[in-house]
């Protein structure tokens, strides 16, 4: 019977070789990891993987936006969306409802049923829904907008799933598609760097007849790039949403709406946007 550390005495010498022993490493992976120290000059575990929901196309402290790869390892600290709650209220958590959305329930363009949301924030749409008998899954990456929205379903005496996960990490795991998937500007971030994965996740929260709306920001407010990237305001044009989100639904209605922020007292222009799944 071989000793452990036998091969490693004779290249490393008795006292590291019986280190490396004592710890139970096996030769194949302490020779990756010490390829790793070598190369890079770090281990594995000094890395965080940015999670492909906070990649977009920002310059932030810390935070490399270059990588179009979702599985990229980088040294850089993971972007976090509490620190907008922990500053305040976020610019784009108006307390509103927004009105495109409450205007496809009243006119009965769309009826009870199974909901989710992508990046719901303080839940104001999610419990709008829930109150009109729609089984909504409401699901956010930050845990202080999850804290704000459960704290007001309780105080609207409202029923639903507040879910506090990565929106890949979550949609990757579920078994049942929704009969409606919306987001109030989720798409038009995510579309900087992660249209293809976006478009992939539609594909399987969705089953055919599906709807799916967004509100998205419309390029004719025509912003200088450095104000939309300041505020929060991306912006994309009609033939964009049209040619993007056109290769999994059917074009319902894409028509002007409304999107509000605390930038400034009236909204700003958007795309709203209905989608059927064939």
């Amino acid at each position: 019977m071989k000793k452990k550390g036998k091969n490693l005495k004779i290249f490393f010498g008795a006292p590291f070789s019986l280190a490396v022993a004592s710890a139970r490493i096996p030769l194949r992976k302490f020779f990756y990891l010490l390829l790793q120290v070598l190369l890079f000059g770090v281990t594995m575990n000094e890395f965080i993987r940015v999670p492909s929901e906070y990649a977009l196309d920002f310059t932030l402290d810390g935070l490399d936006m270059n990588s179009k790869d979702l599985s990229i390892l980088r040294p850089r600290k993971e972007f976090d969306w509490d620190d907008f709650y922990r500053q305040g209220t976020p610019m784009w958590d108006t307390g509103l409802l927004e009105p495109d959305l409450k205007r496809l329930v009243e006119k009965n363009a769309l009826r009870p049923c199974s909901a989710l949301e992508l990046g719901c924030g303080s839940g104001i749409e999610a419990i709008y829904l829930a109150k009109k008998r729609f089984d909504v899954t409401a699901v956010d990456c930050s845990a202080m907008a999850i804290d704000r929205a459960q704290s007001r379903a309780r105080r609207h005496n409202a029923l639903l799933r507040i879910v506090h996960e990565d929106v890949f990490r979550f949609c990757s795991s579920l078994r049942t598609p929704f009969d409606f998937v919306y987001d109030i500007g989720f798409y038009h971030f995510i579309r900087q760097n992660h249209l293809t994965a976006f478009i992939d996740l539609l594909w399987k929260v969705t089953h055919s007849g599906s709807y799916y709306f967004t509100l998205a920001g419309s390029d004719e407010e025509e912003f200088d790039e450095a104000y939309s990237h300041q505020n929060f305001l991306p912006t994309v044009s009609r033939d964009e949403v049209f040619n993007e989100l056109g290769t999994l639904f059917e074009v319902v209605e894409i028509r002007k709406g409304t999107i509000y922020s605390r930038i400034q007292e009236n909204p700003f222009k958007a795309w709203a946007c209905l989608f059927r799944r064939p």
